[in-house]
């Protein structure tokens, strides 16, 4: 029962005890009465001080409560004009103010760290306590390889690991953290991209190794060149010369020019070099083309390198394919697809959403073996005896000057090795 409805109770039995008194007394003595009705009047005036100096200021106290409980941080309580409660009121309110001060900060902090989480390059996956993922930013979506997914199931808290794809070339370092919360350590993931780092420091390093390798052997192969009448020590010095200077030439990649092309009319160009090529492995190339118009930004001759190196490479594929397997036609399929634009996440081509246009070169070869698939795209790994590792180098190199994004894997289903390449969209 609230205080003040007891206060009441009180009141309503000591008007019914004065009532019982002055009936009392006025039956008996007069002057008894009128003292006994002095005392009720005085007895009045004290319960209503009483009430105002005890009862107000509590009802004033609970009101406040009440405003703090339904998080009502604007509304302020009133004075009472008296000293010892509005001493606590004036507290009240300061301590409100206060509150609301604090309330707006961490909201203004809460909303900054979601926009700054939601911008970050970086992948942000929060979980629940028993490690559940709960939500991600555009970043981790944009990121979440199956790789990925079971890299970060299999990390320990409080450690990371750095992870490379397969399909396409992709390095991410992932760190499994906690933050305080309530008392309780919420765990969650960041997934940092090293992909353009690592390359940039890959090609900084061979770029070294290979202009000084190049230099000294040319100046060694010159001198002795001119020294020699063996024809045959000759030409061998010579083919050594040249092969140096092919792993030199991947270092002079020019900066793309890039203009804006139709990307059909590009392929198109290409393909009386690339039929000769095929037709000289006796296998077949089938084009799958679009009559529409599809504008990219593109420099025209890497892209025909780009172009040449893929099919050059997928020859080589199916002319190398295991005795085991039985005879079938070597087919290449070069198509040319016009995608849609959308919202929504699209991991399986690029890892991101929206684009234009993609490019698919596809082959019955040999295919691509889970450990080859391990080091595609690293400097000076390749799969054939006499390789040198420089193809898939210098198709990397070029796709990503161009802004593209691409994968080269195997399909475990029909066997077929695809090169897919998505070019962004064309701003005019």
């Amino acid at each position: 029962m609230k205080l003040k409805y007891s206060f009441l109770i009180l009141v309503v039995a000591i008007l019914l005890l004065a009532g019982v008194a002055l009936f009392a007394t006025f039956q008996s003595h007069s002057w008894l009465f009128y003292t006994t009705e002095c005392f009720i009047v005085l007895l009045l005036i004290y319960l209503i001080y009483f009430y105002r100096r005890t009862l107000q200021p509590y009802d004033t106290l609970i009101s406040g409560m009440e405003l703090v409980r339904d998080l009502d941080l604007t509304t302020r309580l009133a004075p009472s004009g008296q000293h010892e409660t509005d001493i606590i009121v004036h507290t009240f309110n300061d301590l409100l103010a206060r509150l609301r001060t604090e309330h707006l900060s961490l909201e203004e902090q809460y909303t900054f760290l979601s926009l700054l989480i939601e911008a970050s390059p970086m992948g942000v996956v929060q979980c629940d306590l028993d490690g559940n993922i709960t939500s991600m930013n555009p970043a981790a979506r944009s990121m979440m390889k199956p790789v990925i997914s079971e890299a970060m199931q299999r990390l320990p808290l409080g450690s990371e690991t750095t992870v490379r794809l397969t399909a396409e070339p992709g390095i991410f370092r992932i760190s499994h953290l906690s933050f305080p919360d309530r008392g309780y350590q919420h765990p969650f993931y960041l997934i940092e991209s090293l992909t353009s780092e690592v390359r940039l420091a890959e090609k900084a390093a061979y770029e070294r190794v290979i202009r000084m390798i190049a230099h000294e052997v040319n100046n060694s192969v010159a001198g002795i060149v001119g020294a020699l009448d063996n024809t045959a020590l000759r030409e061998r010095l010579l083919a050594m010369a040249s092969f140096v200077t092919r792993f030199a030439e991947v270092v002079k990649i020019p900066a793309p020019q890039l203009q804006l092309c139709d990307l059909s009319e590009e392929v198109e160009g290409c393909r009386p070099f690339l039929e000769n090529l095929c037709l000289a492995a006796n296998v077949r190339l089938d084009f799958h083309l679009t009559d529409d118009a599809i504008p990219v930004h593109l420099d025209p001759v890497l892209f025909q390198q780009v172009l040449v190196n893929i099919v050059k490479n997928s020859v080589e594929s199916i002319k190398d394919s295991p005795p085991a397997l039985p005879m079938r036609e070597g087919v290449i399929t070069v198509a040319i697809q016009k995608l849609l634009p959308s919202n929504h996440y699209a991991p399986s081509l690029t890892g991101r959403a929206g684009g234009e246009s993609s490019l698919t070169i596809t082959d019955n070869g040999r295919g691509i073996s889970t450990e080859a698939a391990r080091h595609l795209f690293t400097p000076f790994f390749s799969t054939k005896p006499q390789g040198q590792g420089l193809g898939l180098l210098l198709i990397r190199d070029i796709l990503t000057a161009h802004g593209c994004t691409f994968t080269l894997q195997t399909d475990p289903t029909d066997h077929l090795t695809r090169f897919t390449i998505l070019f962004p969209a064309a701003k005019p």
